[in-house]
């Protein structure tokens, strides 16, 4: 039995010749009859590397399991399709029947799939029973592409392909491919921007994928579409994951979708799921009996031996009263994650009329919008150093500096022309330039980034009310703090930080349209 694997002993470099993958060419060839698994991950292959690596596989006719994720950081959009035309002709001359193919996190894209699509397509891919393409930059045309050759697989049992912008167009062209299917087992689409069109025709092919034991839809559009979710989801009654987290389905989706649980549950009087997520969906107060009672049912009706059911119900609108109310009623029964609420809409109605308007004092969240109480005349806007010295004395600590950043670039935002005003940028350059004299120890210190980015809502405060709200629009800070990116370049580590947040926030829907904005100042310097 085939089953060895066999993987490079190095981690994170850059493999250009032939050469640099000698030793890993060598265990091929020595095992190549027992040679079950090869898992390339981890490295950044070139053209002449695969092609080495491509002959050596010719031979090994029991492989079946292929880890090709993340193997092509830095390389450019043409060598990609190249070295995989090597690697995979090598499978294909081998005869190898392959079950996994896991290409996550490579840039794949429109570009190098019509590369791809001949393999996937051979006789050594017919009995292909988990495909990974997560986070492959695929777009519409990628996935219209993709969903060409998706019905030929037979045996397909996991289908990962997340983070991939398929959208509307793409998600429909990829259901029509899986109503043909049904044997899915595993099904994750997250993060796809696809909205009500898109999510009907998904819901036709969930039906047709009775086995499914897992479904991840997180971070897509699901408002309008509860409906055609819940008809779907009583014919899952095999399911064991069910994520729907951040697809706003508010209270009355919420209410559908756990009703249609409950309902089937009651039916088949045997639950067999063991984590749902409802996280990021504006859940409130009225959709608390029907979590409770779908949580009773399912208690009721799984078998004995399975392991305690994972509710997470965190960054909703319930308020501390029922949030309260809800942990009390399960104690332990199950693991409840119910943090970060926002507040019921009582609750931030009291925040509003509450809050006072110093800025310094506010402890609301910072975007429901507090006064601008430090109106600045066109003199001192038109005067850097006086404005500079202004703001220095203005602002005393880190945090209110970096709110009022925030607060400028949220208000001086344009959303027709989709760029800020000369009087916000005048104001977060020298806000910026204060913050880096005034509390930063050296060029290494992370201190101001870290605030500013907690603050504008791209990483995560430990107390929420310094975040923005969940549904805030962070366009004007996004493009505020790729302006002033180019102050923490001369530390590497927080130049990189800064651009890795700002691209990944760009791959939110909501943004699409700053995105040359932001490339144009991000790699500027």
């Amino acid at each position: 039995m085939a089953d060895l694997t066999v993987k490079s002993n190095l981690s994170g470099k850059k493999l250009d010749s032939a050469e640099d993958v000698t030793d890993l060419v060598e265990q091929i060839r020595d095992n190549e009859d027992k040679i079950g698994t090869l898992q390339l991950d981890g490295n950044s292959y070139g053209v002449e590397p695969l092609k080495e690596i491509g002959q050596s596989l010719q031979t090994c006719h029991n492989l079946r399991h292929l880890f090709l994720n993340d193997m092509f950081t830095s390389r450019l959009k043409d060598e990609i399709p190249m070295a995989l035309r090597y690697l995979l002709g090598g499978v294909q001359a081998s005869q190898a029947q392959i079950i996994t193919l896991n290409l996550n996190d490579n840039a794949i894209g429109p570009v190098t799939m019509p590369e791809l699509l001949p393999f996937l397509r051979s006789e050594q891919f017919t009995s292909l029973r988990h495909l990974y393409l997560n986070n492959c930059g695929l777009g519409i045309k990628g996935g219209t592409m993709l969903a060409t050759v998706l019905s030929g697989f037979e045996n397909l049992t996991e289908l990962v392909i997340g983070r991939n912008r398929l959208e509307i167009d793409g998600i429909m062209e990829i259901s029509s491919a899986l109503t043909k299917l049904t044997t899915l087992e595993r099904l994750e689409l997250p993060q796809n921007g696809t909205k009500e069109q898109g999510i009907i025709r998904l819901c036709e092919a969930l039906k047709q994928n009775c086995n499914l034991k897992i479904l991840n839809l997180n971070d897509n559009v699901l408002t309008t579409t509860s409906d055609d979710l819940a008809s779907s989801l009583k014919k899952l009654d095999k399911l064991e994951v069910l994520n729907l987290g951040d697809c706003l389905l508010k209270t009355k989706g919420a209410i559908i979708v756990l009703s249609a649980l409950d309902s089937l549950y009651r039916e088949k009087w045997c639950s067999r799921i063991r984590e749902i997520n409802l996280s990021g969906n504006e859940i409130g107060i009225d959709a608390k009996e029907m979590i409770i009672a779908t949580v009773e049912t399912i208690l009721e009706t799984r078998e004995n031996d399975q392991t305690k059911l994972k509710l997470d119900l965190s960054v909703n609108n319930f308020g501390t009263v029922i949030v309260d109310e809800l942990r009390n009623h399960f104690g332990s029964v199950i693991d409840l994650i119910i943090d970060d609420d926002q507040g019921s809409e009582d609750e931030q109605a009291d925040d509003d009329d509450d809050n006072g308007c110093q800025l310094e004092e506010s402890n609301q969240s910072i975007d429901n919008k507090t006064l601008m109480n430090d109106e600045l005349d066109e003199n001192l806007l038109a005067n850097p150093e006086a404005l500079q010295e202004h703001l220095n004395t203005r602002y005393k600590d880190l945090e209110s500096l970096c709110r009022r950043f925030f607060i400028v670039s949220t208000d001086g935002f344009n959303k027709t022309e989709k760029s800020l005003n000369k009087h916000a940028t005048a104001e977060i350059d020298a806000l910026i330039k204060v913050g880096r004299k005034k509390f930063l120890k050296n060029e290494s210190d992370f201190i101001l980034l870290n605030t500013l980015l907690a603050v504008c809502g791209l990483l995560k405060a430990e107390d929420r009310t310094k975040s923005p709200r969940k549904d805030a629009d962070l366009s004007g800070p996004i493009l505020a703090l790729a302006r002033v990116s180019k102050e923490f370049a001369d530390d590497v580590n927080q130049k990189r930080c800064i651009k890795d947040l700002l691209l990944e926030k760009l791959k939110e829907n909501r943004y699409q349209t700053l995105q040359n904005e932001i490339y144009s100042l991000i790699y500027s310097f």
